[in-house]
Order: C-alpha cells, then structure tokens, then sequence
C-alpha cells in the first residue's frame, strides 16, 4: 500500500467512526435514559464529517495523480473522482454531515427523527456505492447494511459508555450497562451472520481457501480483532459490570471499555482497508 492509500484508509476509517457515533446517539440517550442529546457534540460530530469528507475526496484524487501534493487539486482528475462511485461516497456522506447540522439544532423530535432517518439513509447508500458492496446482489447489500447497522451502534455507543461508567451513579451505571449488554448478546449474532453472507456475496466462498489472497488475509486479521473485542465485551457482562458496586471498579470498567474502543478503532481500521484497497478477486 502506498502512503495515499494509507491515508485514505484512516480517513475512511475516521468516517466510519462518525458514522457509527450519529448512529448510536438516540439509542444512547434511551439507554441512559437521559432527556436530550448534546447539541454541541452533535454539531461537532457533522462537522468533522464533512472535514473528513472533503480530506477523503482530496486524497482520493492525489492518489489517482500520483503527481505528489499537487495532484490533490488537478481539476482534471478531481472531476473524475467527483462523477465516480467515491464522488457519490463523498457526495452523500457531506449530505449526512448536512442533515446533521440541522439535526443537531433543531427542537421538534418529529423533525429530528425524520432528519435522523434520513442520515441513516444516506450512510447506508454510501457504503454501498463503494468497495465490494457497489455491485453485489440485493442480499449481499442487505447482510452490508445489516453488518455497518449493528456495528455502528455497538461502536459508537462505547465512548459514551466510557464516560458514563463513572459519571453517574453506580446503581444507574450498572443498570446501564445491563441493559447494553442484552442488547448486544441479541446484536452479536446478527453481526456476524451478516459478516458471513457478505463474504459469501463478494467471493463466492463461505470459507477463505489456500493460498489466501491479501483481502482473506486482511479479514482473517479483522476477525482476530473482532474476537478480541467479543472476549472483552464477555468480561464486561460477566465480570466487571456484576462488580460495578465501587469507584475503583467503575475505573477498571472505563478503562476497559477505553480498550475496547482501541479494538474498535482497529477493526474499522481494516474493514476500510477491505472495502477500499483490497479485493476480493
């Protein structure tokens, strides 16, 4: 890989991130049972979105350049990426931080469900108009939209999480985190049926098969980091949320829950890696 393709996989990860943190802000405040959202995240959430967007778009034409720093604002090359499925990406993705503006200072829940709806929507589409998800069949998108769905408000739940761990009482903390952890015991498994179909849909396999192509290698390594988190995210529910009765437990729950937003990090880390420079033919 290149330092452009470096690049643009940290960034799309970054986007993957955002996402994930707008996708699981209502479901946070019905967990925590909080009355309204912070507007002042929401709006910086929406724009570092479109930052990181418009930084994707940037790298994403001086990579194609291939002519240093200069290349990232070729009119030429950057009218072609921007009429292509990562211009679509990026189109719908600065529609997603725009709707999330208004999202994040508008009053009237109708109006912000509707909104909320509609960047979901949005982000849906993106992910599916790059990568391996553009041409799949309707059930290999399906398992995508499944898949980024269950993930993003599993992963852009955690900070939140990590902050309530020890900002609230210790009766509701570990109620929360009850609640969290059925829900997710119920998610997981979704998660990953969805992860096989969409490997199924992009190879035709079930089952990596020597001698492994870089894309099974790439995922192979995903799926460590995916057992890792499902080993942490056990501890939580089996051991350290039951013991949430102190101050020191709830620091070694946050910093847990610190760790496994590491892990997080590095999964959407690799799965921007799968679904933008690696393929899987």
């Amino acid at each position: 890989m290149t330092l452009w393709s470096v690049a643009s996989v940290l960034t799309l990860a970054f986007i993957f991130w955002l996402n994930a943190v707008m996708t699981a802000s209502p479901y946070i405040v019905y967990l925590s049972g909080l009355k309204k959202q912070s507007e002042r995240k929401n709006s910086l959430v929406a724009w570092l979105l479109l930052l990181a967007s418009l930084l994707y778009f940037f790298l994403k034409v001086g990579s194609f350049a291939a002519e240093g720093f200069a290349g990232m604002i070729d009119k030429t090359y950057m009218q072609f990426i921007w009429t292509g499925p990562v211009g679509l990406f990026i189109q719908l993705q600065i529609a997603v931080a725009i709707a999330w503006i208004v999202y994040s200072v508008v009053k009237l829940k109708r109006i912000k469900w509707v909104l909320y709806v509609v960047a979901i929507g949005l982000m849906g589409w993106s992910f599916l108009s790059i990568g391996h998800g553009s041409d799949a069949v309707w059930w290999g998108k399906l398992a995508l939209l499944t898949h980024l769905l269950v993930a993003w408000v599993w992963f852009g739940s955690l900070n939140s999480l990590r902050k309530l761990a020890t900002s609230v009482p210790l009766a509701k903390a570990k109620a929360i985190m009850e609640r969290f952890g059925v829900h997710m015991s119920a998610a997981v498994p979704i998660l990953l049926i969805a992860g096989l179909v969409m490997y199924r849909s992009a190879t035709g396999r079930w089952m990596p098969e020597l001698p492994l192509t870089s894309y099974d290698t790439v995922l192979l390594a995903k799926l460590v980091f995916v057992a890792l988190i499902l080993l942490v995210a056990a501890l939580h529910k089996l051991k350290f949320v039951p013991q949430l009765n102190d101050n020191a437990a709830a620091k070694r729950l946050k910093n847990s829950i610190t760790a496994e937003m590491v892990l997080a990090v590095t999964i959407f880390t690799l799965a921007s890696a799968l679904s933008s420079a690696f393929s899987p033919s």
